[in-house]
C-alpha cells in the first residue's frame, strides 16, 4: 500500500478501501484479536461502547512496537484494521462455536460461514488506522469503511469524509492513550498473555431474525425487560454514516422558484441572471480540512479538528454533552456545543458569505472604472484578513517563516477560497498547472470565516518601538483595529478557565489550552470591529468631511503602523499602497460600545456577555435554563468504558464548568442565515450536526436572533392622540444594545412602520409599508423614489433619500435609521472606500454615548487626540445631530395622520413596528449593477431572488423587532 500523503485523497481510498473490504490483511496473515470482543456494555437492546463489538488485525509494525513495549514510535506505513459488527461481541462467539461444533475438522467453510453472517446480520465495516508522520501532528490516517469499499463523493447532501488525515471526530478518544493515538495492548492479541477487558452483556440480544427457537433467538420471556431495549437510539452513529445520511437526506432541496416581487423591483437583466447550473458553487464543509501540521502544529487549523471534543453530544448511549436533549432519540434538541453554534453563526459562515463575496467584486469594479485597478489585489487582501482570517494570515506567516517556497502573501485572491486540497491526481496536475496548487490549504482556511483558531489566538496589541506613550486605549486604536490582531504562540491556544487538562490536545494537534483572561476582554472582539479604511477618491490634501487636520492625522497614522507591523513582522507590503489615501472609520461597532455606559465599570456588559451567552430559552418557551452547567469538552475519560493504556485519570478528567457560554455570536442578519440554510447545495453546508445529528442548528440560529430581536434589540413607544385634522402619534424608540442600531457595516438599516388601520382591519395611512421583497412602498404599491438612492430630481445634483425627521406628515415620509455616504461625486455609495461624503448618518446611539469636546467625554476619555478623533466616528451626523429629540439610547418623532373623509378616529388603530433590514434594497441594487458579470453577483442575484421569506422571521424581507400600538379608546 502507498501511504496516505503519497497520494490525494479519493484515489489513496480507491486503493485503501478495497484492500480492507476484501480482507487482504487477513489473506496476508496480519494477527488479530483472540477474538471478538465488546468496547463497552450492552444492556437492554442498547449498546455503551465507544464502538460496535470489534475484532482487529495488526500488521507488523504495530505488532513489533507493541512487543517493544509500546516506546518509540510506530513505522510509517503501519496499520491497524479493527473490523466491527452489531454489538454484542457474544454472538459471533458464540456462533463461531457453534459452527465449529457444526464442521469440525473444516476450518474454512467455519471461516467462510462466519463471514457471511458477519457481513449479513452483524453489518460488517472496518475504522482503519494508517501511519503516515507527514499527514498530521499525530501522524495517523483515519477511515471509516463500508462493505461497498465505496469512497467519498463530496457531492450534496454533504457527509463527512469517510477518510482523512487526523480526523477531529477519532481524535476525541484517541487523543487520551497513552502513546501514538492507540490504546492497542498485547493481551488482546492471539498467542500473547493476558485477558482482554470485558463488559457487562445482558441477554437483550438474543432475538435474532430468522433464527429458530435456542440460544440466538430466546422468547421475550426469557429475555430481560420482556424484550423491551433500553432506547429506541442510534445504532452506532459514529462508526457508520447510514444513520447520518438518513438524517441529510430528509433536507429540503435548494428553493427554485422566483420571488415575483424580487424579480419585479430586481429584474433579471444585465448578465445578472444566471441558470441553477451557472451558479458559482462553494466546496463542501468537509473539505475544509487542515490538520496541524507534523513536527510542530501551525498557527490556524480548520474547526474539524475541534469538532469531536468540542461538539457536543446528543444523549444516550454517548452521553449529554454541551446538549439539551428534548426527546428520546438521540438528536433530538438543541446542540450549544462550542462548535455546534459557532458554524450557523454569521462567524462561523464568514468564510462562505456570499453577501461579502458580491460587495467585494463590487469594490473590484469600482477601482478597475476609476482607473485604480492596482489596488484590486491591497484592499482583497485586506477584507479577507477577517472574512478569510486563518486563510489569509497562516499564509502570510507561511510565506515569512519559508521564503523560498515561492509563496506570495501580498495577494490573498478570492479565487483561493473556492480551492480545496486536490482530491484526485488530474485535480493535482491541473492546480499546478494554473499555479494554485501552494494555495489549496489556504482556501480551505479561509472559507472557515472567524474560526476556532482565529480568537482562541489573538493576543493583546501592543505600542511599536518608538511610538507615543498611549494609554491602554490607544495602544489598541493605534495598532489593533482592521483585522490586524497580534498572535499568541502556534502552540497555545487561549481561553476562559484554569485547571484545564492539556495532554489530549497536546496528543492531538501539540497544542496546549491556557487560561488567559483576554478572551474575555470585548476589545478582543474589536480586531474585527473596528474598521480604518481608505478613501480612494478623497483629495489627499484636504482633511475627510467632519474630521479637523488633526482627526485626519491619527487615522491615517494607524493605519500606516497596522502596515508598518505587518511588514515588520510577516514581511508584507499589501497594505502599504493603501495608507496613501485619507483613512476613516468604516464600522465602528467596539468604539461604540466604548463610547457607552456598557464599557463602564458600574454598568459594564462585554461584548461576550451580549453575544455569548450563559442561559438558554427555546424561542417558543418550553425550555428555559437559567444557567448552563456542563463540561467543555468531551473525550475518552473515565465516563466512557474503560481501555487499556489510557492516560492517567488526573489527565483526563474533564470538570464541569457552571459559567459556560455558548458561542452563538448572532446578530440580526437572519438573512444570511436564511440564505446558508435554504441553499445548502450551493453553498457546501449540511444541516445535520456530524456529532449530535441534531439538524436545527440553522433554526437555533435563527431563534437566537429572534429572542435578541424581540427582547434585546429596541423598545417602541407610541402615544396617541387627535390633532391636526387626524391623528397624531408620537413615537419614541429606545436603543437596547450597546452600541449603535443598526451597527457594524454602514449599509444595515432599520426603519418605523407606522399604519393606522380602521375597524375592519383596512389600512387607511401607512409610513414604511412594504411590498414582498422589502421594498418601501407608497399606497399605491409603487416603490418610493428614494429607495434606491438614485433619483435626482431636475436641478438637484444628488439623488432623493429619506432624512431624517422629527415630524412626519406625509405617507411617503419614513424614518429610516441608517447610515448613508456619497463617493467624491456626491454619488450615494455602498462601497467601502468610496466614503467621502455623510450626509445622513441617524443610527440609535447607545445609552451613555459622549461627545468629544464636552467635560463629559473628557472625565471618562481624557484629553488624548487620538481617542477623540477615534470617537467622532460614533456620533450622528447630518439632521439627526441637531435633533433635540435624538439622544444617547433614543429618539422621538411625531406622526400626523390625515384620515380618509368620513372616518371616525376613535375606530381607528395605529400601531408602529421597528424593523430591520440587513441588506435593503438599495444595497442589492448596487451590487446587480455595479459587477452584473461577476460570479459572486450573479451567485447573490440567485440566491436572493429565491430566497423563501414566506413563514420565516424575515417575511417580506425584513425582520421585526419592537412595536406598539394604540387606539384612542
Amino acid at each position: 500500500m502507498p501511504l496516505p500523503s503519497e497520494l490525494p485523497l479519493l484515489e489513496y481510498q480507491a486503493q485503501l478501501y478495497p484492500f480492507v473490504a476484501n480482507r487482504t490483511y487477513a489473506k496476508e496473515g496480519w494477527i488479530r484479536d483472540k477474538s471478538w470482543r465488546d468496547t463497552g456494555p450492552f444492556v437492554l437492546g442498547t449498546s455503551y461502547g465507544v464502538h460496535p463489538a470489534v475484532r482487529i488485525y495488526y500488521s507488523p509494525g504495530v505488532v513489533t512496537w507493541l512487543e517493544g513495549e509500546r516506546k518509540g514510535t510506530i513505522p510509517d506505513g503501519a496499520m491497524i484494521i479493527k473490523e466491527m459488527a452489531t454489538p454484542p461481541a457474544a454472538r459471533y462467539v458464540e456462533y463461531r462455536d457453534m459452527l465449529a461444533s457444526l464442521h469440525p475438522g473444516d476450518p474454512e467453510r467455519v471461516e467462510g460461514e462466519m463471514l457471511d453472517f458477519l457481513r449479513k446480520t452483524g453489518r460488517l465495516s472496518w475504522t482503519v488506522m494508517v501511519k503516515d508522520s507527514a499527514v498530521s501532528h499525530g501522524g495517523w490516517f483515519f477511515a471509516s469503511v463500508e462493505q461497498s469499499a465505496e469512497v467519498d463523493s463530496f457531492k450534496p447532501p454533504f457527509s463527512p469524509p469517510s477518510g482523512q488525515a487526523g480526523d477531529g471526530m477519532c481524535m476525541r478518544c484517541h487523543a487520551s492513550s497513552a502513546a501514538e493515538l492507540t490504546f492497542s495492548a498485547l493481551e488482546n492479541i492471539q498467542g500473547y498473555t493476558g485477558e482482554p477487558l470485558t463488559f457487562r452483556v445482558d441477554e437483550s440480544w438474543r432475538n435474532i431474525e430468522g433464527f429458530p427457537s435456542g440460544p440466538f433467538n430466546l422468547p421475550k420471556v426469557q429475555r430481560p425487560a420482556e424484550g423491551k431495549s433500553a432506547t429506541a437510539l442510534i445504532q452506532d452513529f459514529f462508526h457508520n454514516d447510514d444513520a447520518f445520511d438518513r438524517s441529510n437526506a430528509k433536507a429540503a432541496p435548494s428553493p427554485t422558484d422566483i420571488n415575483p416581487d424580487f424579480a419585479k423591483m430586481f429584474p433579471p437583466t444585465g448578465g445578472i441572471a444566471v441558470p441553477a447550473n451557472k451558479v458559482q458553487t462553494l466546496p463542501s464543509e468537509w473539505l475544509d480540512h487542515v490538520p496541524s501540521r507534523p513536527g510542530g502544529p501551525q498557527h490556524f487549523l480548520t474547526s474539524d479538528n475541534c469538532i469531536g471534543c468540542h461538539g457536543g453530544l446528543g444523549g444516550p448511549p454517548y452521553g449529554t454533552t454541551m446538549f439539551l436533549q428534548t426527546g428520546p432519540n438521540y438528536g433530538d434538541g438543541y446542540n450549544i456545543s462550542e462548535y455546534g453554534e459557532w458554524r450557523w453563526s454569521p462567524m462561523g459562515l464568514a468564510g462562505r458569505d456570499p453577501i461579502f463575496f458580491a460587495q467585494l467584486e463590487s469594490e473590484f469594479a469600482l477601482l478597475e472604472a476609476a482607473g485604480a485597478g492596482e489596488l484590486t489585489s491591497n484592499l482583497g487582501t485586506t477584507c479577507l484578513s477577517c472574512h478569510g482570517a486563518m486563510g489569509q494570515r497562516q499564509l502570510q506567516i507561511d510565506a515569512h517563516a519559508n521564503p523560498h517556497a515561492g509563496l506570495d502573501p501580498n495577494e490573498f485572491k478570492v479565487d483561493y477560497t473556492l480551492l480545496h486540497a486536490p482530491l484526485t491526481k488530474a485535480e493535482e496536475e491541473k492546480q499546478k498547472a494554473d499555479g494554485t496548487y501552494a494555495y489549496n490549504q489556504y482556501g480551505s482556511l479561509a472559507r472557515e470565516g472567524i474560526s476556532c483558531a482565529v480568537c482562541h489566538h489573538i493576543a493583546p496589541p501592543e505600542r511599536a518601538e518608538g511610538q507615543p506613550h498611549y494609554n491602554k486605549l490607544d495602544t489598541y486604536l493605534m495598532n489593533g483595529t482592521t483585522g490586524v490582531f497580534r498572535l499568541t504562540g502556534a502552540d497555545r491556544l487561549i481561553g476562559p478557565y484554569d485547571n484545564v487538562r492539556q495532554k489530549p490536545m497536546k496528543n492531538a494537534m501539540g497544542i496546549a489550552p491556557v487560561r488567559d483572561g483576554y478572551i474575555k476582554d470585548s476589545e478582543l472582539c474589536g480586531a474585527c470591529h473596528t474598521i480604518n479604511l481608505p478613501n480612494v477618491d478623497a483629495d489627499k490634501d484636504e482633511p475627510l468631511e467632519g474630521y479637523t487636520a488633526a482627526d485626519q492625522a491619527v487615522f491615517n497614522q494607524a493605519a500606516r503602523n497596522g502596515s508598518e507591523y505587518l511588514k515588520a513582522e510577516f514581511g508584507v507590503t499589501f497594505p502599504k499602497a493603501l495608507t496613501e489615501f485619507q483613512h476613516s472609520v468604516e464600522q465602528a461597532t467596539y468604539l461604540e460600545w466604548v463610547n457607552s455606559i456598557y464599557s463602564e465599570d458600574a454598568t459594564k456588559k462585554t461584548c461576550q456577555q451580549c453575544h455569548m451567552k450563559s442561559d438558554f430559552r427555546s424561542v417558543d418557551g418550553s425550555l428555559s435554563v437559567p444557567s448552563i452547567t456542563t463540561q467543555i469538552a468531551a473525550i475518552q475519560d473515565t465516563t466512557l468504558p474503560d481501555v487499556a493504556n489510557r492516560l492517567p485519570q488526573k489527565e483526563i478528567d474533564v470538570p464541569f464548568r457552571e459559567d459556560y457560554r455558548r458561542h452563538n455570536y448572532v446578530g440580526l442578519n437572519v438573512f444570511l442565515v436564511e440564505m446558508l440554510r435554504q441553499f445548502q447545495a450551493e453553498m457546501g453546508l449540511s444541516r445535520t450536526d456530524p456529532m449530535t445529528y441534531a439538524t436545527n442548528g440553522a433554526q437555533l440560529s435563527i431563534d437566537t436572533m429572534a429572542l435578541q430581536a424581540a427582547e434585546e434589540t429596541a423598545d417602541v413607544a407610541l402615544d396617541l392622540s387627535e390633532g391636526h385634522g387626524g391623528l397624531v402619534a408620537k413615537v419614541s424608540v429606545t436603543n437596547k444594545t450597546g452600541h449603535r442600531l443598526p451597527s457594524g457595516v454602514g449599509f444595515r438599516r432599520a426603519f418605523l412602520e407606522v399604519r393606522a388601520v380602521g375597524k375592519n382591519g383596512e389600512t387607511l395611512w401607512c409610513s414604511g409599508c412594504t411590498n414582498g421583497a422589502g421594498v418601501i412602498v407608497d399606497d399605491t404599491g409603487t416603490a418610493l423614489p428614494t429607495e434606491f438612492l438614485d433619483v435626482v430630481p431636475e436641478g438637484k445634483e444628488t439623488a432623493l433619500y429619506q432624512p431624517h425627521y422629527r415630524v412626519i406628515t406625509d405617507q411617503t415620509q419614513v424614518q429610516i435609521y441608517e447610515e448613508l455616504t456619497q463617493n467624491a461625486e456626491r454619488e450615494f455609495t455602498t462601497s467601502f472606500v468610496h466614503r467621502v461624503y455623510h450626509p445622513k448618518d441617524n443610527r440609535l446611539t447607545p445609552l451613555g454615548a459622549l461627545v468629544p469636546g464636552t467635560s463629559e467625554f473628557q472625565k471618562k476619555f481624557g484629553d488624548s487626540e487620538v481617542t477623540s478623533a477615534f470617537m467622532k466616528a460614533t456620533l450622528p451626523e447630518g439632521r439627526a445631530a441637531k435633533d433635540p429629540d435624538f439622544v444617547p439610547g433614543s429618539d422621538r418623532l411625531e406622526y400626523r395622520i390625515a384620515l380618509p373623509e368620513g372616518i371616525n378616529p376613535e375606530h381607528v388603530t395605529v400601531s408602529a413596528t421597528l424593523y430591520s433590514q440587513a441588506i435593503p434594497p438599495y444595497y442589492l441594487k448596487q451590487r446587480f449593477t455595479i459587477a452584473p458579470d461577476g460570479p459572486a453577483t450573479q451567485r447573490l442575484y440567485y440566491l436572493a431572488s429565491r430566497l423563501k421569506t414566506e413563514g420565516t422571521l424575515i417575511e417580506d424581507w425584513k425582520l421585526a423587532t419592537a412595536s406598539a400600538s394604540a387606539a384612542l379608546q
